[in-house]
């Protein structure tokens, strides 16, 4: 597993950043030593890169040795599985993106009404998942699985255009490891204009073993001068979790997010801004288990530097991360990250500080 940050994987990013300027077929390979600490062990870690992209297809293979405290983390390595982490991206596509196809560490995943931006990785260790999206005018819909060797998180969702303003809505998420599970049934109207679309919606969500509870949901997206705005808010009533069950800090939660489920009312809310210049994006829910809220951004400084950020937290626990990225020339950058990181492999999960400076070269 490891956070998920705009700018995580320093060993090829200068790589990467020419290479989604070009069509060109190119290969690179890089290497990248960090140090720092973890807790209250020092952190050492050394990591192999290899790049490729050839046509439609971008492939990202890599591997880190972690040391902490001088000592070689056995655990990333200690089965055969392990060997999948080397994954780190995979990215495909039909000509049109009509069929696409995302691999390694996923972003965070936003599926139905199901999820609210689920982070499949709340620590440094790699998760490797896999997630198909379907995108045609009548049908649209995701498959995910936010890791095959440890899922927490697995099904998808199916959008289908009744009419050319009446969509009908089914999704289902499951926690593999738990049993726990999350049905949804929706219809929605769509009015569309110039640079702006209004989703009106309700139905049902069924958590089976958990209860069931009502729907309604509204979302807007506008276009301004180059720059993304959206907005989505929804108000629910019943029984079971009564909120997006897979929320940010669910690999943290999940134990007692179903404990917790009841009767209740819930609501959500959330915005985002995706511009040239950087993106920001904000949430909050009510829920059975308490209010949780996240916040995440990023922005290229300028040609050389960038910057990205997260946070997350309920009543419960928070995590976060944050990292500065400086491109000192073409096969030489750095970084520094600092986080709160939540090992969430531990029997009781606990928040650990972590703060690492990158120094990485790269061979294109």
């Amino acid at each position: 597993m490891r956070l998920v940050l705009v700018v995580s994987l320093i060993a090829s990013s200068a790589a990467a950043d020419r290479r989604d300027r070009s069509h060109d077929d190119a290969l690179a390979v890089g290497a990248a030593i960090g140090a720092g600490g973890q807790g209250a062990a020092t952190y050492g870690a050394l990591e192999l890169r290899l790049d490729a992209l050839w046509r439609d297809i971008r492939l990202g293979l890599g591997g880190r040795a972690v040391f902490l405290d001088g000592a070689f983390r056995t655990a990333d390595w200690n089965e055969p599985a392990d060997a999948l982490s080397v994954i780190r991206l995979v990215e495909a596509r039909t000509p049109g993106r009509t069929l696409s196809l995302a691999g390694g560490a996923l972003a965070p995943l936003a599926i139905a009404n199901l999820s609210d931006a689920y982070r499949p990785a709340l620590d440094d260790r790699p998760r490797t998942g896999a997630r198909v999206t379907l995108a045609t005018r009548p049908v649209s819909g995701d498959l995910v699985i936010d890791d095959v060797r440890d899922p927490a998180l697995a099904g998808g969702a199916l959008d289908v255009r009744l009419t050319h303003s009446i969509a009908l809505r089914a999704g289902a998420l499951v926690d593999p490891s738990l049993g726990e599970s999350a049905l949804e049934l929706a219809l929605a109207r769509t009015w569309r204009a110039s640079g702006r679309a209004l989703d009106l919606g309700g139905g049902a969500i069924v958590e089976p073993g958990a209860g069931a509870h009502a729907l309604a949901y509204a979302s807007l997206a506008r276009d301004v001068r180059g720059t993304r705005l959206s907005a989505t808010a929804d108000v629910r009533a019943g029984t079971g979790t009564v909120g997006g069950a897979f929320g940010p800090l669910y690999r943290a939660e999940r134990a007692m997010l179903w404990e917790t489920s009841g009767a209740d009312l819930g609501a959500g809310l959330s915005a985002s801004l995706v511009a040239p210049t950087g993106w920001l994006a904000a949430s909050t829910r009510l829920r059975a288990a308490g209010v949780i809220g996240s916040v995440s951004g990023g922005a290229p400084l300028n040609r050389w530097l960038q910057a990205a950020a997260w946070v997350a937290a309920s009543r419960n626990t928070a995590a976060g991360a944050a990292a500065l990225h400086v491109q000192w020339a073409r096969r030489l950058a750095s970084a520094l990250e600092v986080a709160r990181m939540i090992d969430t492999d531990a029997m009781d999960p606990s928040p650990i500080w972590s703060a690492t400076a990158w120094f990485a070269a790269t061979s294109d």
